[in-house]
């Protein structure tokens, strides 16, 4: 704490008080206090990075599989490190696992649902059918990642997706009415 800082004095028996002076974990503030430095050195070029690689991963889907919807507003607009998208024809949780198997880490639904086999609620309030829903995967990037784990995931994807729709019991033919 700066010497500047103003603070009121703590009265009264400590047995009683919900503030108690000298409990305070200093070294654990302290760290906290040095982790956030860390994190906003160069905030605005690991933004940026992040983007670019949300955008590279988005365009790399739409170009590489048919029939995905991209669930949320594009660019600016869109939190750099979110990449939610609907993989149609295709369960979530069953790309969830053909994913991971190589080695590529994503959640079905969004980032406000957790265990619930139910389709995510804002999925569907931003108008997304119960099937659409169902086949969304949610991909998060962050400063950590690269440009070649992009490339990786862009060429298991499209071979996850294609091996999932051959075997699904959603057939493509159908109408998404």
């Amino acid at each position: 704490m700066n010497m500047k800082t103003e603070t009121a004095p703590i009265r009264g028996q400590l047995s009683v008080e919900k503030q108690w002076p000298g409990v305070e974990n200093v070294p654990l503030i302290a760290g906290f206090k040095k982790a956030v430095e860390i994190m906003f050195r160069n905030f605005e070029y690991r933004v940026n990075y992040v983007k670019s690689l949300r955008d590279k991963l988005m365009s790399g889907i739409l170009n590489s599989v048919s029939d995905v919807i991209t669930n949320g507003p594009l660019g600016d607009a869109r939190v750099a490190n979110n990449v939610n998208m609907s993989f149609l024809y295709v369960e979530g949780e069953a790309l969830t696992v053909e994913l991971s198997t190589h080695g590529v880490y994503v959640s079905s639904g969004s980032a406000c649902t957790s265990r619930v086999l139910e389709p995510s609620h804002v999925l569907i309030a931003i108008g997304r059918k119960h099937e659409e829903a169902h086949g969304s995967i949610l991909f998060k990037l962050s400063h950590y990642h690269t440009r070649e784990d992009v490339d990786y995931a862009l060429e298991v994807i499209p071979k996850a997706v294609e091996r999932l729709r051959a075997i699904s019991a959603w057939k493509q033919s159908e109408s998404r009415t």
